[in-house]
């Protein structure tokens, strides 16, 4: 018995070694997949590749990683890495960015972010390639004109008048306030109101039902650590959006919204200034009002012809609040705590909001907010210090030979921009840290290559909503600047320390400020 329990044990040990030794030899196969095409590479440690054990255990962000590998190689033009196993791209030469995100985008029209197929909530831009893509992306566009974010403006402003009127006990008294719940609550009502049609109360209740369910979109379990962290480096490895963005039931809330919103206007024919209203036109017309132009005539009949399904519209609905009250939260409350920790930047907004309310009759109006330079200033570098998207993701559609270089790329292979670097590298903006409006004055602007600044990505796919985007969070802190000064407190982290597995940059513990009220 001994003797065979001996046996047995040997057999299994030796099963273990070769198992672990194909493992590795695999491993080693793949990582010399940059080295046989002739492209500099990262080294890669095995198991972990070029990004490292800190970050695969979720102890690193993969943007911070991303940057140290940057400096580390930052004469080159271009950049094999890996990801575990998986060979990926990184573009660091700004004109080679500006030709895979505009010159050639044909070759890199998709992005390598994996999604379940089968969930008829993920059709939407973010996740769809190819043809499907292309089609919708035509359909939205007229959407998101100047025209039609005047539409949606008022109910915006309402959005921030009643922020204003919330926080001013709090103001008064000389509170210290989370700004990125008073931001979230704010954006909350903005999108709920602009792309559902409800009225989600979340500044006057933060525990509004819509509201609850808004947090679950972002919220995550310790089972979901290490999916996040693959899909964060665009390992096409499970069928995740599900898991990550929202679970079953917190889409299917969101879904049942949509449906119920939808059903109602088409049986009252309520018409409202708002995305839904848009979305509704695109459903049964196939083109938006004022918007079946001649361009729109000349494109194929496949694209002309094609009208949203319920399905289609609940979807770009869900992307539009899942991306829309997150990223532009976060930037508003980006801005604050900046402006807290820059008095001077803040006294100049103050009396730039000062000046526009003087000439405006004390109301803000949609040219007045989209005419103040200075704001634009301060919302452009928080967006180059704290880029919502940290890392542009793209994927090969075809073999692509790097201009200027005998390096050839294979099809289906992952590549990536590395805004956060680009953001924070000193040859394009000069202390990089310092938190300075300046650097977007025009005269500077010209001074930089226009692709080393990428908040919203480049070229035909760039962010759809990034006027809207932008609107919205320059709506919020122009009514702040308004009535509020905010200044740094005991509760202030500095530096910020940040959550290693948030989708957005977002830190770990809030952003807490004091509030007090002007006297103006």
């Amino acid at each position: 018995m001994a003797m065979l329990l001996e046996s047995w044990w040997s057999e299994a040990v030796l099963a273990v070694f070769v198992l672990f030794a194909a493992f590795y030899l695999w491993f080693l196969y793949w990582y010399a997949y940059w080295r046989q095409r002739g492209v500099p590479y990262a080294e890669a440690v095995f198991p972990y590749g070029s990004i490292g054990k800190e970050t695969i255990l979720g102890k690193m962000r993969v943007e911070f990683k991303i940057h140290e590998i940057y400096e580390r190689y930052r004469d080159e033009r271009f950049l094999g890495i890996y990801a575990l196993h998986t060979p990926a791209l990184l573009v660091m030469d700004p004109d080679l960015i500006r030709d895979i995100l505009v010159k050639d985008f044909d070759a890199f029209q998709d992005r390598c972010i994996p999604f379940d197929d089968s969930e008829p909530l993920n059709q939407h831009l973010l996740f769809l390639n190819g043809s499907k893509w292309k089609r919708l992306r035509s359909k939205l566009t007229p959407a998101f004109t100047s025209g039609k974010l005047k539409m949606m403006f008022e109910t915006m402003d309402r959005c921030g008048r009643e922020m204003v009127e919330v926080l001013d006990d709090a103001a008064l008294s000389g509170q210290v306030l989370e700004v990125r719940d008073v931001s979230a609550r704010f954006t909350t009502d903005v999108i709920g109101s602009v792309a559902f049609g409800v009225e989600c109360n979340c500044q006057r209740n933060p525990d509004a039902e819509f509201r609850q369910w808004g947090r679950q979109i972002f919220e995550f379990y310790p089972s979901d650590r290490v999916e996040h962290l693959l899909l964060a480096i665009h390992i096409p490895t499970a069928k995740l959006y599900r898991r990550i963005i929202g679970r079953k039931e917190v889409l299917h809330y969101f879904e049942r919204m949509v449906k119920d919103t939808v059903s109602y206007r088409e049986r009252y024919n309520v018409v409202r200034n708002d995305f839904m209203h848009l979305l509704i036109q695109l459903k049964n017309r196939g083109f938006v009002d004022d918007d079946k132009s001649s361009s729109a005539k000349a494109q194929d009949d496949d694209i002309s012809n094609w009208k949203l399904s319920d399905g289609d519209l609940a979807a770009q609905a869900m992307l539009f609040f899942s991306a829309g009250f997150e990223t532009s939260s976060t930037t508003m409350s980006y801005a604050l705590y900046e402006l807290a920790l820059n008095p001077e930047v803040q006294r100049r907004l103050h009396q730039e909001v000062d000046e526009t309310l003087q000439r405006t009759g004390g109301r803000f109006t949609y040219d007045a907010v989209m005419g103040m330079p200075y704001l634009d200033k301060v919302i452009s570098e928080t967006l180059r210090k704290y880029p919502p998207i940290t890392i542009l993701p793209r994927k090969t559609t075809r073999s692509y030979q790097i201009p200027g270089s005998k390096a050839v790329v294979d099809k289906d292979i992952a590549v990536a921009v590395p805004i956060y670097a680009l953001h924070h590298d000193p040859r394009y903006f000069p202390d990089p840290e310092r938190f300075d409006p300046e650097r977007f004055s025009e005269e500077e602007k010209t001074k930089r290559h226009p692709y080393v600044y990428l908040p919203f990505g480049e070229g035909p796919r760039n962010c759809v909503g990034m006027r809207l985007g932008l609107l919205q969070a320059k709506i919020g802190l122009a009514h702040l600047m308004s009535k509020i000064e905010f200044q740094k407190c005991d509760e202030t982290e500095i530096p910020i320390e940040y959550d290693p597995l948030s989708i957005v940059l977002m830190p770990a513990t809030g952003l807490h400020l004091r509030a007090k009220r002007r006297s103006v």
